[in-house]
C-alpha cells in the first residue's frame, strides 16, 4: 500500500512539474570522420535561423502544452562551432570573408518538441530539420537534412532526459551533413565546371 502511495505522489509530483518551463543547455556530439576533401582552402561559413519562434516547444500534460522549453544557449552559435570544427576536420579553413569562392550556409528550418496523448502512454515528438545550401564559385549544391523521433511515456519526463533527447535530434542533423560526402566533393572541388 505504501509503494502505491508513494508511485501516485510521484507521479502527481511530475505531472504538476509539467507546467514548469524548462531551459536546454545545446550540446550536440558529433563524431566526423577525417578526411581531406578540403585540401586547405578556405570556406565562409553562415547559420541562418529560419525557424518561426525561438521556442523549441512545450512540455505535454494529459490536457495538452504546458511548459515552454526554451534553448540556455544561442542555437545559431553552437551550430556554428559544430560544423566549423567539422569543416575543420575534413580539410577545410574556415574564413571571416564573405567573398570566399566556396561557402556553407546551414539553414535552421525546425527543432521541435511536441507531445501527444493517449491512452495508456503519452508521446514525445522531437522533430528537427536544416537546409545545406553550399556554394563554389557561381554553383551550388543543395540538401535538406531531418531527424524524426518520437518517446513514448508513461510520465512526464524530467529536464534531464527532456535536455538529451533534443541534443540527441540536433546532433543526429549535424551527423547527416557531415556524412553527406557529396558536400564536401562539391565543396573541395578544384573544377567549377564539374559543380551541379
Amino acid at each position: 500500500m505504501g509503494k502505491l502511495v508513494f508511485t501516485l505522489l510521484l507521479s502527481v509530483s511530475l505531472y504538476g512539474c509539467a507546467f514548469n518551463s524548462q531551459t536546454v543547455e545545446l550540446a550536440p556530439q558529433v563524431d566526423v570522420a577525417k578526411a581531406d576533401f578540403g585540401k586547405g582552402n578556405e570556406i565562409f561559413v553562415s547559420i541562418v535561423d529560419e525557424r518561426p519562434s525561438q521556442s523549441l516547444g512545450r512540455r505535454g500534460t494529459g490536457y495538452g502544452p504546458a511548459g515552454e522549453i526554451t534553448a540556455a544557449t544561442n542555437l545559431t552559435e553552437v551550430i556554428k562551432t559544430q560544423v566549423t570544427d567539422g569543416l575543420t576536420v575534413k580539410g577545410f579553413k574556415v574564413t571571416d570573408n564573405a567573398d570566399s569562392e566556396r561557402k556553407l550556409i546551414v539553414e535552421v528550418r525546425q527543432l521541435e518538441y511536441s507531445t501527444s496523448t493517449g491512452f495508456w502512454t503519452g508521446g514525445v515528438h522531437i522533430q528537427g530539420a536544416m537546409k545545406g545550401v553550399a556554394k563554389r564559385g557561381t554553383k551550388s549544391y543543395e540538401k535538406m537534412y531531418r531527424h524524426d523521433k518520437e518517446e513514448r511515456i508513461v510520465i512526464v519526463p524530467t529536464a534531464e532526459t527532456n535536455s538529451v533527447w533534443i541534443n540527441n535530434a540536433l546532433s543526429g542533423i549535424l551527423s547527416e551533413i557531415f556524412q553527406d560526402d557529396k558536400l564536401f566533393e562539391f565543396l573541395g572541388s578544384e573544377s567549377l565546371a564539374n559543380a551541379n
